[in-house]
Parts: C-alpha cells; sequence; structure tokens
C-alpha cells in the first residue's frame, strides 16, 4: 500500500524535494529544530490560545523554541507528533475518500496539496469542530534547503485575521 503523501500527490510525490520525501516517507526517525511561534492580537483569541495552551493542545509564543516533530506511518495515514519547548500539538492525517484530512481533537481540516519547485503547499479547504464548519483558513508550506526542512504555517481567519503562526527549520535525527 503507499505511503499518505504518495496516495495524496500521485505522480508529483517524485517530484518534492528528496529531503521532503524522506519527511513523508517510510523510516521516521525524529525531526529536531527551532520554531518561532506567533498568536494572533485579539485579545478573545489570545485568551483561547492561553486556554489551549494551559490544555496543552497548542504550543505557548516565543521565538527561537525547541521543537521536534515525529511522524508515525501506520495503515489509516500518518500520526504527526510536534513538541514546542514542553508543549505537545498532535494530529492524524488520513487520506478520505479522495481527500487529505488532517484531524486534531474536534478540529477537522480538509487539506488541497500541491508541489511546487520541490517544495509541498496546502491551504485549507474545509474546517470542521464537532462537525460544524468553522470560517477558518490554514496555508502550510514545506521546503528543503541543503539538510535543513523548512516549514511554515498560519492558521487564521478566511476574512483576515491571523490566529496561530509558527515557522522554523528542522533537521532528522542520525542513528
Amino acid at each position: 500500500m503507499p505511503l499518505l503523501y504518495q496516495q495524496v500527490l500521485g505522480k508529483d510525490f517524485a517530484l518534492l524535494n528528496p529531503l521532503l520525501q524522506t519527511l513523508h516517507g517510510a523510516e521516521q526517525l525524529p525531526w529536531q529544530g527551532q520554531a518561532d511561534v506567533k498568536w494572533g492580537k485579539p485579545r478573545f483569541i489570545r485568551s483561547l490560545l492561553y486556554l489551549a495552551m494551559r490544555l496543552g493542545i497548542l504550543p505557548a509564543e516565543g521565538q527561537n523554541v525547541p521543537c521536534q516533530v515525529k511522524i508515525q506511518q501506520d495503515a489509516k495515514g500518518e500520526i504527526w507528533q510536534r513538541r514546542f519547548a514542553h508543549s505537545p500539538m498532535q494530529s492524524r492525517q488520513r487520506w478520505r475518500n479522495g481527500e487529505l484530512w488532517e484531524q486534531m481533537g474536534p478540529l477537522a481540516l480538509q487539506l488541497h496539496s500541491q508541489v511546487s519547485e520541490g517544495q509541498l503547499l496546502q491551504s485549507s479547504q474545509t474546517a470542521r469542530y464537532f462537525g460544524l464548519p468553522l470560517p477558518l483558513q490554514v496555508k502550510a508550506k514545506e521546503w528543503a534547503i541543503a539538510e535543513v526542512m523548512h516549514f511554515d504555517v498560519e492558521i487564521g481567519f478566511k476574512k483576515g485575521g491571523m490566529i496561530l503562526h509558527y515557522t522554523g527549520a528542522l533537521r532528522q535525527e542520525k542513528n
């Protein structure tokens, strides 16, 4: 059975930078690095993010935050285990009915994925919370320079307004 991103991207998987093919491949060693995490400005959003951080769902705001990512492949897709300093952030990605979905607790995102110049670009098509539609937009980008994988993820409202933005760089741990 093909790996999740081989299903998602089809023949375009081969166009991904080789380091990104490794990230989404069968060999799953942890990736380590640093990230910058920014929260949106509105007080209400910051209050919700603070609560999510205290519950261990989302990362705290900060610069040069130690970051670790481990992706586990299984028959249902990929389990993404992210850790920003001491804050875990886990999700599951799966291919369902010809679409890529990422689930984080009660939040589900339908993601459109494409390869451009070796980079993986993703954007949410649908966001649901406990099955109810949300006006959220997620944009993510992965790219590689030499042996370093870079990422940039922004979660915001469809009509504008950033909620959470994290960006950083990771290297794969060696055996």
